[in-house]
């Protein structure tokens, strides 16, 4: 086994240029013709890769274009499973003039990228995007060293234009089968949580309802602890809740006893206030899921859905950023067998 790092960008799939970043412990798979995904995220010594992947497949927006007009944007409608950047905003809204589709524009268009670092001990890749809708400038730097275990991921939002803005930014990471297969239990630093009156039943919190972080109630006022995922053979339920309380070091990590294994995320919790836990257990028949969709995903973002967007940015619960701002970040994630 070569134990060197190593970088290429000479893959497509269906039109959209890949980039590999490896080590003998990691494969990551960037999409970087399509939001900068991340659609790949392998921890090699077991094989596995935690992160949804639906079985509709990975489908090019730009070659595949769907025939009906939808004015709450395409987010749902190629979505695949991975982890994409979500920027400016969650919930579909006009605002100063222009519509917003559902998670924003930076998860269906190409970036532009280049390999900066290429050694045996480090590689680096940027990619960057400037917003169509909005004066924004996102730039990424993706960094893989020999011997880790965890990817870094640099981050630099910059206000080119003259107005203040109002944004919502996320990191929208879904993980799936197999690794859900026997359950998983969140560990994270957080204080409470609540559940988004927005979902349907079948659910699992009641909501409405701020509980301390990890035990909610369901409908029927029985206690329920939020950090334990059941197996498949579990119930079939959808549920959103919006986790908070995080300090600036914020984490969590996502235990898969069965297999011994568990995925962490790290990040800056006073900029992603925020940890949105969305899980879908078959229980959706329509559009977009159609019963097909097992999901747990366990996303940052800078602010919760919990209040309708107009009513948000009204509030200032949103992330304010002034003309010629720049926000800085860094998120970091990997694998620890345990």
């Amino acid at each position: 086994m070569d134990n060197n790092c190593s970088i290429s960008d000479d893959w497509k799939y269906k039109g959209m240029k890949v980039v590999f970043m490896e080590n003998r412990f990691l494969r990551i798979g960037i999409l970087v013709d399509k939001g900068s995904d991340i659609f790949e995220f392998r921890y090699k010594p077991k094989d596995l890769d935690p992160l949804l992947r639906l079985s509709k497949g990975i489908r090019n927006p730009l070659r595949e274009q769907t025939h009906v007009p939808n004015a709450n944007g395409k987010f749902e409608e190629y979505y695949y499973g991975g982890w994409q950047e979500t920027l400016p905003n969650a919930s579909g809204l006009h605002y100063k003039g222009t519509l917003l589709g559902q998670h924003g524009e930076v998860a269906l268009v190409p970036w532009k990228y280049a390999i900066t670092k290429n050694s045996k001990e480090k590689i680096q890749l940027k990619v960057w995007i400037r917003l169509s809708t909005l004066p924004l400038l996102l730039e990424k730097t993706f960094t893989l060293k020999k011997d880790e275990i965890r990817l870094s991921i640099k981050e630099k939002l910059t206000n080119e234009g003259g107005s203040s803005l109002d944004i919502m930014w996320g990191q929208h990471i879904a993980f799936g089968l197999p690794f859900l297969k026997d359950g998983v239990k969140i560990e994270t630093n957080a204080l409470k949580f609540k559940a988004d009156p927005g979902m349907e039943p079948p659910r699992r919190f009641l909501p409405g309802k701020e509980f301390l972080w990890p035990y909610g109630e369901n409908s029927k006022g029985v206690s329920i602890n939020a950090s334990d995922i059941q197996d498949l053979t579990g119930e079939v339920y959808r549920d959103l809740c919006y986790i908070e309380g995080y300090p600036k070091e914020a984490f969590y990590r996502l235990n898969n006893a069965k297999r011994n294994l568990s995925f962490e995320l790290r990040w800056n919790g006073d900029l992603f206030k925020c940890l949105w836990l969305w899980e879908e257990r078959y229980a959706s028949k329509g559009f977009p899921w159609w019963g097909d969709c097992y999901t747990l995903a366990l996303e940052p973002w800078t602010s919760s859905g919990i209040k309708a967007s107009d009513e948000a940015v009204s509030n200032g619960e949103w992330l304010g950023i002034k003309p010629g701002e720049i926000i800085s970040t860094e998120l970091s994630a990997g694998f620890t067998e345990i």
